[in-house]
């Protein structure tokens, strides 16, 4: 599925209707929750940035971004990952992810997302199986750097 992936620096440029419709029936809230509070977390501080993955009709297929990990100042956190059913498996989320993860790397040292449903799509990345509050996967600069991707 041709696709383009572009920063996102204005959330009401987009209809994320059918995102959000199709996250909410598959009980994925974050969603919801990103464009509910996206005034508040804009995604355009610095060492933080939002994503979409858009068909060539303009259509949101994916979406997701990283920011700060709280308290942590070398730690990013993967956010928002979020790819339509029919997207899937067509290398949309992979592409969309390197994307995030490139940029990420550019500010900081180790990224840390938290997921309870998409364990072999991260580890598939590269991403480590980790512990902490809200955090299930870890992947380091270094070991990213190492998979010559």
């Amino acid at each position: 599925m041709e696709m383009t992936i572009e920063r996102v620096n204005d959330f009401d440029g987009y209809n994320w209707l059918p995102l959000l419709a199709k996250s909410s029936q598959e009980e994925f809230m974050f969603v919801e929750h990103m464009l509910r509070n996206r005034r508040q977390e804009t995604f355009q501080e610095n060492g933080e940035a939002m994503f979409v993955a858009l068909s060539t009709t303009n259509q949101v297929l994916a979406c997701g971004g990283y920011m700060k990990q709280s308290g942590q100042t070398k730690t990013g956190r993967i956010r928002h990952v979020y790819v339509l059913p029919e997207a899937r498996s067509q290398g949309i989320g992979t592409a969309l992810l390197e994307k995030i993860v490139s940029e990420a790397f550019l500010t900081y040292d180790r990224l840390v997302l938290y997921s309870e449903q998409a364990d072999p799509f991260y580890q598939g990345l590269g991403f480590q199986p980790a512990t902490g509050d809200k955090i299930t996967h870890a992947l380091d600069k270094s070991a990213f750097a190492n998979s010559n991707r």
